[in-house]
């Protein structure tokens, strides 16, 4: 019998076998509820109960829900079948499994589809993935070597293997990075290392790898960050410390936060590498994950042009895939940065900041970077009971990610909660050198309000945003608090270029960001001697 969804031309027991080598791949990106999930739409399509297969029942069979549960009220269903959708998309891009038969769940259903892909897949991938050839994982993929010990003791090896472990664990907790698990690259681990052969086989863009020597004395760390495509070397670091005064789980533990800090981190190695590859690409070759990385980019820039690339992108990725939260968390962090630093001139921008974050947290609440976005929408919107508890929830879902939690002691430095806000910060600084410029705003108003001017100038000329108010704002302050008249009126001219009305509406621009009614009264007073008069 023919049931709707049903190929009647690839027989049960392959689909079935078929099923469980993809249940079981370490490239599945699924999450054990999700695999029921996909079983249970499976096995009851395969018995003729396509028909059956509804939100209600999904929801009852898989994920426990009561017999009263309501998928209006409860969007489980709903949310878990976007994520199980992109898993599987994401397997078949980049598995070199060679079977008769594909998974596929249309959107707005939940009857799977059984294709076959000898005559779905054209015949160029076909080839590719039969000779063994793997096509790279969307978005930032990685895995980790075994490092090797080098102490010529295999009674070391338990430092090697804990801290290749600690580094593959940690790299797993930023929700938008493969990590092919370490048991898929052990084959390699006494080779020679290929970046380009290992990239290949695993499907992956980039190879971390590095070795410890323990001697006499000393302990020392190397790690290697390879991108695969070009086998280029694109980052490294060493470490040594004295073992005589070593805590080595502490030291695995500072060594896997500065290499994860360094290559993770949304701003960190890996997404700048992509970021590149992204601008690129020609129209026709957008993806989502693009529209993450226009992202990333404009965050860094801070211009016009780089905020409407992305906004363009993340619109057009919440079109082609309404079930990425994170997407939708981006493209609300983008309508509150229009609010406060006016790029567009739309007077809907924190309403339509607040929608799509809520969206986003709707369908990705575990996601740090969701939680971020709803967090800069409190901010903006001066809720700081809700922006407080929001920081809290934010950074507990992962404490070492460096630029979430330097993010995070941002945002508390401007609302003034200057001694938890100074730590988060300097923590995602250290963790990540290649954290934004516009970290040092906040520091710069850490110093400007401790009277400290010429510490606080040293962190304007850090900011580096020409085209950005506060970064003449901030020079033309400190220099009039320092009684450095002729310079601060410099800086004056160059803030009257960006925002000619400056004089009459100083107070509201000043407050997008620093919510410290006090501290504003003192960067005003701090123009005056630069030739502003303020009006307001």
């Amino acid at each position: 019998m023919k049931v709707d969804g049903y190929c009647d031309d690839v027989p049960d027991e392959i689909v079935r076998t078929h099923l469980e080598r993809l249940i079981q791949s370490s490239r599945f990106n699924a999450s054990e509820k999700q695999k029921r999930f996909l079983k249970f739409i499976v096995e009851e399509t395969l018995q003729g109960r396509a028909t059956q297969l509804k939100a209600y029942t999904v929801a009852i069979a898989v994920y426990d829900r009561p017999s009263s549960f309501n998928p209006q009220v409860d969007p489980i269903v709903r949310v878990e079948a976007g994520r199980l959708r992109r898993a599987l998309e994401n397997y078949y891009l980049a598995s070199n499994e060679v079977s008769p038969v594909r998974i596929e769940i249309p959107k707005g259903a939940y009857v799977p589809l059984f294709k076959d892909t000898r005559q779905s897949r054209g015949g160029d991938e076909w080839q590719q993935r039969a000779s063994g050839r793997e096509l790279l994982l969307p978005g930032p993929s990685i895995v980790l070597l075994p490092l090797k010990n080098l102490s010529g003791d295999e009674e070391r090896d338990y430092f090697a293997d804990g801290l290749t472990e600690e580094l593959t664990s940690e790299l797993a907790r930023f929700q938008d990075i493969s990590v092919i698990a370490v048991q898929s690259a052990i084959r390699f681990k006494d080779q020679e290392a290929d970046p380009k052969k290992i990239g290949q086989e695993l499907g992956v863009r980039f190879l971390l790898a590095g070795s410890i020597r323990i001697g006499m004395s000393e302990i020392k760390a190397t790690i290697q960050l390879f991108d695969t495509l070009t086998a280029e070397q694109v980052w490294s670091m060493g470490y040594k410390e004295n073992l005589a005064a070593a805590d080595l789980i502490a030291m695995q533990e500072n060594i896997t936060q500065r290499v994860v800090g360094s290559i993770a981190d949304h701003y960190g190695l890996m997404n700048r590498r992509l970021s590149k590859d992204s601008h690129k690409k020609r129209p026709s070759e957008f993806k989502t994950y693009d529209a993450v990385l226009k992202f990333y980019h404009y965050e860094t820039v801070l211009t016009l042009e780089s905020f409407i690339q992305a906004l363009n992108a993340l619109e057009e990725a919440v079109q082609l895939d309404p079930n990425y939260g994170l997407a939708w968390a981006m493209l609300g962090h983008l309508h509150a940065d229009n609010h406060a630093l006016g790029f567009l001139d739309r007077a809907d921008s924190l309403d339509k900041a607040l929608a799509c974050t809520q969206k986003g947290m709707a369908l990705d609440k575990d996601n740090q970077f969701v939680q971020d976005a709803i967090t800069l929408v409190h901010f903006h919107r001066g809720d700081k009971k809700l922006f407080l508890k929001s920081v809290t929830e934010t950074v507990a879902l992962n404490p070492n990610a460096p630029y979430i939690i330097g993010v995070a002691g941002w945002h508390l430095c401007l609302y003034g909660e200057w001694e938890r806000g100074r730590d988060l910060l300097a923590k995602g600084m250290v963790l990540n050198p290649y954290h934004p410029p516009w970290f040092h705003l906040a520091l710069f108003m850490d110093y400007y309000h401790q009277g400290d001017y010429e510490n606080a100038f040293a962190e304007a000329l850090k900011f580096n945003y020409p085209d950005l108010f506060y970064d003449p704002l901030m020079r033309a302050a400190a220099l009039g608090r320092m009684g450095k008249v002729h310079e601060a009126q410099k800086a004056a001219e160059e803030l009257l270029e960006l925002v000619p009305d400056f004089s009459s509406k100083a107070r509201e621009l000043i407050g997008t960001y620093v919510k410290v009614p006090e501290l504003i009264d003192k960067i005003i007073e701090g123009l005056i001697p630069a030739g502003l008069k303020i009006t307001n």
